[in-house]
């Protein structure tokens, strides 16, 4: 009977410390999968976003990336399809994007992902409309690289951009 009692507690032993390493191989991966997954949307978002924004495109596309709630109260977006934007007067044709992670947070309890990134765009090309030709238009503005909050929740289709907020003291050091 003794013998029988050390070989249970010892295969207990040895199922427990297996089931831990496999509960935390699953945790680990689970981690890498939202990790993953919320960089894809952030970057690809975000460069969506300054696309529609440069080149007046369907923002519908933006719904695959951002919240509705989100997408209806970006001023970047308002201001992109009126005459008060900066490129309302030119068919961009190109622009160079860069964005650099700074710090990613995963709330898993919460369901929210927070993370902070800064976005450079630079070599924005294009030409001006033809209607707006003969008027004396300056050369295209440069976009505004910023710092931004950029704050995911997980909806049934997937992680969504629901917040961005931009960081007021960054000075651009890149252009």
């Amino acid at each position: 009977m003794k013998y029988l009692r050390r070989l249970a507690a010892f295969a207990a032993k040895k199922l427990l410390i297996f089931t831990l390493i496999v509960c935390l191989a699953v945790y680990v991966f689970y981690l890498a999968f939202n990790y993953s997954n919320s960089y894809i949307i952030v970057s690809e978002g975000l460069e969506k976003r300054v696309d529609v924004c440069l080149t007046r495109e369907d923002p519908e596309v933006l719904s695959r990336y951002f919240t509705s709630d989100f997408l209806d109260s970006d001023p970047a977006l308002k201001v992109a399809f009126s005459e008060a934007s900066s490129y309302w007067f030119y068919n961009i044709s190109s622009f160079d994007y860069n964005l650099k992670l700074e710090r990613l947070r995963w709330s898993p309890f919460r369901g929210t992902v927070s993370c902070v990134v800064t976005e450079y765009v630079s070599d924005i090309n294009g030409s001006i409309k033809s209607e707006y030709a003969s008027t004396d238009h300056p050369s295209i503005e440069p976009w505004k690289s910023g710092r931004y909050t950029v704050t995911l929740i997980r909806d049934s289709k997937g992680w969504k951009i629901a917040g961005l907020k931009q960081d007021q003291l960054y000075k651009d050091t890149e252009s």
